[in-house]
Order: C-alpha cells, then sequence, then structure tokens
C-alpha cells in the first residue's frame, strides 16, 4: 500500500511541476516579448532626434547651457546648424534639448526644433522670449539689466563677422 500512495504521490508532483514550468515558460515568452516591444518603441522614439543631432554640426559662437540634471543624467541645451533636408527645407538651426549619461557624457535622448536661418520672424520672438526670461531672473536677483545687454550686444558686434563665416562655412547656400 505504501508502494502504491508513493506512486500517486510522485505522479501528483510531477503534474505540479509540470503546470507549474508551462507557467513559467508562458511568463517567459509574455515577458521577453514585452520587452522586445519596449525596446522597439525606445528605439524608434529615440532614433529621430539622436539622428538630426549626428546630422547637425555644434556652432562655436554657440555655447551649451545646462539645465538641472539627475544623479546619472544631465540635460543641455545646445544651438547648432543643420544641412540635412528635411521636408523641403535645409540650412536650419537646431535648437536640441539633450538628455546625458553624466559619466561618459553620451547622448541618450534629443529632442530638437529647427528653425530657418531666414525666418526673422520667429528668431525674433525666440529672442525675446530669451531676454524675458534673463530680464525677470535679473528683476528677481536685483540686477541691472542694462549692463548685461550692452555687454551681450557689443559681443555680438566684435564676433559678427566671425559668426556670419562660420555659418556659411557650415551650411550649403545656392
Amino acid at each position: 500500500m505504501s508502494n502504491n500512495c508513493e506512486n500517486v504521490e510522485k505522479e501528483l508532483f510531477l503534474d505540479k511541476i509540470e503546470r507549474l514550468s508551462l507557467q513559467i515558460e508562458k511568463l517567459s515568452s509574455d515577458i521577453s516579448q514585452m520587452k522586445h516591444k519596449l525596446d522597439k518603441s525606445n528605439k524608434i522614439n529615440r532614433s529621430f532626434g539622436l539622428k538630426s543631432l549626428q546630422n547637425s554640426t555644434p556652432l562655436t559662437f554657440s555655447k551649451d547651457i545646462f539645465g538641472i540634471g539627475s544623479p546619472t543624467k544631465r540635460y543641455l541645451l545646445s544651438v547648432r546648424a543643420i544641412t540635412e533636408e528635411w521636408k523641403g527645407r535645409k540650412n536650419d538651426f537646431l535648437i536640441s534639448i539633450r538628455q546625458q549619461d553624466k559619466e561618459t557624457h553620451r547622448d541618450l535622448k534629443s529632442l530638437g526644433v529647427r528653425i530657418p536661418i531666414e525666418d526673422i520672424k520667429n528668431l525674433t520672438i525666440l529672442s525675446r522670449e530669451i531676454l524675458s526670461l534673463l530680464y525677470v531672473s535679473c528683476e528677481l536677483k536685483g540686477v541691472e539689466i542694462n549692463d548685461i545687454l550692452r555687454e551681450v550686444l557689443t559681443d555680438i558686434n566684435e564676433k559678427g563677422s566671425e559668426i556670419v563665416k562660420e555659418i556659411k562655412n557650415n551650411l550649403i547656400f545656392k
């Protein structure tokens, strides 16, 4: 009787293990599919901004602006030149926000806004918005903005021909 009872227990045990292994297999498959979808989604989402960034050229007169980062990442805004044709346009300024690994400085993600060089209206609006931020910051800190603006304009006037020459060298004009 004990031999018969042991056989029944072994069969029940093997049956439970078989069902459990099938469930583990199904879960592993589901997790693998989810990971594949997530990787594919991340690759698609990241490729456009990083590709535009790779097709652009940094401008020496434009400095990167660092934002508030995290323990593992840093964020920076940069103005670059891009000649890649997109939607029938080329020769644009690319204003990009990049997420980088803090240790390696490798770009992880990028988001960019393209503004044509000839689009004086949008560039004027952008300049006004940035100067408004500077004005607010100066007012909050109690700093005189006129001296800062005078210094910025003097710097631009002194380096103006170099800036235009760099743009002409980096972009393709007909």
